[in-house]
């Protein structure tokens, strides 16, 4: 530290014995140096959708276990071993002062995978990083697929439930320094002093009470009132960041979600996190006037391409909030996984469940033999959705050229109604689509967001300074020795 003090001395000393310069803007980098090396930024980390199946649970290799894989967009077979490089990252390179997990952090809610879960967190917990974590739809209750398989045959596995969920996750989001909801797991506290995460539990299906949005906005409004900064995460997201989706997939997005976002930023909310859809989209939208907006910054499946996650700062006086998106490209001592390997397998799944859907549309339609004369049709157009859902899925649509998807997908659009503004909403990248003064395009990767824009951000040590007939600072030797102290007497 005494070497960043005596460097900012000497870059900045020389210039401020001039009296003609102005030295207002060198004082403010000074103290604004200073001031970050007393408070620093907070780090955190937010992924989303591990899956992690317990290795356990893998009693023998066999065509029970390869009839579940097979056209699987999840890369279940390799959730520990992600999760566990996940893990290494944060607790080696990354550091972060907290980790968000936004749902989904087993397959489907067996209590062995949740064993192996908290078992890896309380790793993190060990190095001194906190970790909250919500539930998804896969982490709980009655569940067909929560089973080990072994062979040529599967058994039933026992399965969280919301007491065992809470009790296993203490540590992480649901202890005594929490306030709970009483109707569900969501929960709110301040893992950072002036942050407030508020972890909403949107259940299986994506569906939120009344009394828990109420409860929800009420612990924002009473933390923003404290002049605290407040973050939310969800499992389900809270736009619908493809038009439309909704109707082909009923919970792509939280049931009633106009009146969910409208709710959350009246309460003073500006972001949350969401999962769900594997898929790493932000979108922006506002209140009904127009006057605030929140962002759902939805970020990807661990264990889908592009393996990715978020690395987000804080600044220190909690008034901005910026992210970056980092991918899991390779694991040790692993030759065969790499991002190409993970694209590929994403490509096929998707590709075989858009042609398996074509089929059954038209042979309802028109009849078994047309699937034979479309047979060229059908392989085009599911080799264009899994295209699609590649450059959807990698962020920032509307950098790539699409023009050719779009073309390919006439069959689509005469079958299914409202798929081409679902498809025109996704390659563009636009939501909330359509709508008029709310649609908007917003970078999926990197983006800063003001927590609040009308708080002055500047957080530094004064120093008078006078100004001269043109404006330019004039320094007597007070100001030098006053700045002089600062730096070599900084402590933190």
């Amino acid at each position: 530290m005494k070497r960043l003090r005596l460097f900012i001395l000497l870059m900045f000393l020389p210039l401020m014995m001039k009296a003609s310069v102005n030295v207002q803007n060198i004082v403010l980098l000074a103290n604004y140096l200073l001031e970050k090396e007393k408070h620093p930024d907070l780090k955190m980390v937010v992924l989303s959708d591990p899956h992690v199946m317990a290795p356990k649970l893998l009693i023998s290799d066999g065509e029970a276990w390869t009839s579940y894989l097979y056209g699987q967009r999840k890369m279940v077979d390799y959730s520990a071993s992600l999760f566990d490089e996940m893990v290494s990252r944060i607790k080696n390179d990354l550091r972060p002062n907290l980790v968000l997990i936004t749902g989904d952090l087993t397959k489907d809610g067996e209590q062995l995978s949740h064993a192996y879960v908290t078992a890896k967190l309380d790793e993190l917990r060990s190095e001194g990083i906190q970790v909250l974590v919500i539930p998804g739809n896969h982490d709980r209750d009655a569940n067909p697929n929560a089973v080990s398989y072994d062979g040529a045959g599967t058994t039933a596995v026992e399965v969280a439930t919301n007491d065992w969920f809470a009790d296993q996750y203490a540590n992480y989001g649901y202890g005594p320094s929490s306030e709970r909801e009483a109707t569900s797991l969501t929960y709110a506290c301040e893992p950072l002093k002036g942050l407030v995460v508020i972890g909403i539990d949107s259940g299986t299906n994506g569906e939120l009470s009344s009394t828990t949005i109420e409860w929800v906005c009420d612990k924002a409004q009473k933390a923003c009132g404290e002049g605290k900064r407040v973050i939310a995460m969800m499992h389900h997201p809270l736009i619908p960041h493809v038009t439309n989706a909704e109707k082909l997939v009923s919970t792509y997005v939280v049931n009633d979600h106009d009146y969910i976002r409208q709710a959350l930023i009246e309460a003073g909310i500006k972001v949350i996190f969401t999962g769900h859809f594997h898929t790493s989209d932000i979108a922006k939208d506002f209140n009904d006037g127009l006057t605030k907006e929140i962002y759902d910054v939805n970020t990807g499946s661990l264990i889908s391409y592009p393996c990715d996650y978020r690395e987000v700062t804080v600044s220190s006086d909690l008034t901005e909030l910026s992210l970056t998106t980092a991918h899991i490209t390779s694991l040790p001592n692993d030759d065969i996984f790499s991002s190409d390997y993970a694209k590929e397998r994403l490509h096929s799944a998707i590709k075989q469940k858009v042609k398996e859907m074509a089929e059954a549309m038209i042979k309802k339609e028109v009849g078994s033999l047309a699937i034979k004369l479309m047979a060229k049709q059908i392989d085009e157009v599911s080799t264009a959705a899994a295209d699609a859902l590649i450059i959807h899925a990698e962020g920032n649509e509307w950098k790539v050229d699409t023009s050719d998807i779009m073309e390919s997908f006439d069959l689509i659009f005469k079958m299914v109604e409202g798929s081409r503004e679902m498809c025109e909403s996704m390659l563009e990248d636009k939501a909330p689509y359509g709508i008029e003064g709310r649609e908007n395009v917003t970078d999926d990767l990197n983006l800063s967001i003001s927590l609040d824009p009308d708080t002055d951000a500047q957080s530094f040590i004064p120093i008078e300074t006078e100004l001269d007939a043109d404006g330019n600072g004039v320094v007597n030797h007070q100001d030098i020795a006053a700045l002089v102290e600062i730096i070599m007497n900084h402590h933190e």
